[in-house]
């Protein structure tokens, strides 16, 4: 069944926010979004093509994705035609783990250092408010950790 103009749009709109939130460029993510809809492996000047981009810009793009193990590549002579590898849960699974050991952690000893410096009650109150919902943010992203990596041994015993 072929994809309507419009849903392969929509598509890499979609793909392209995604990634977005998981650190990569816009061109990153349609690259990505084009190679996860294209039949078969592409060539750089292919994917330059489909997505109105420089072949410099793609040739970046494919760099990092290919470092992230989102695209592979088979090599015919001198010519590359790249692959995308689905990905998208192993990507989200790894945001919860990221966002505690690169943002919450380092958050909540930044509050608690205030806390304790803080030279009025009020502010004191203050701190201790967000440093309480750090910790339950913390608790939850640390049940969800341990319910991904459950689910992880479910899927590989099966």
């Amino acid at each position: 069944m072929a994809v309507s103009k419009r849903e392969s749009r929509r598509f890499v709109e979609i793909v392209a926010q995604l990634l977005g939130r998981w650190g990569y460029s816009h061109t990153d993510g349609k690259i990505y979004a084009h190679l996860l809809l294209s039949e078969r492996p592409l060539t750089i000047s292919e994917l330059a093509e489909a997505t109105h981009l420089s072949r410099s810009s793609v040739s970046v793009s494919l760099s990092r994705l290919t470092r992230d193990y989102l695209v592979t590549y088979r090599k015919e002579g001198k010519t590359k035609y790249f692959s995308a590898v689905p990905a998208f849960l192993e990507k989200f699974l790894q945001q919860p783990k990221d966002i505690l050991e690169r943002e919450v952690r380092p958050l909540k000893e930044i509050i608690g250092r205030l806390a304790e410096k803080a030279e009025s009650e009020e502010a004191r109150t203050r701190f201790e408010g967000i440093l309480n919902d750090l910790s339950t943010l913390e608790c939850v992203l640390e049940r969800i950790i341990k319910l991904e990596e459950q689910e992880s041994d479910c899927i590989r015993s099966d």
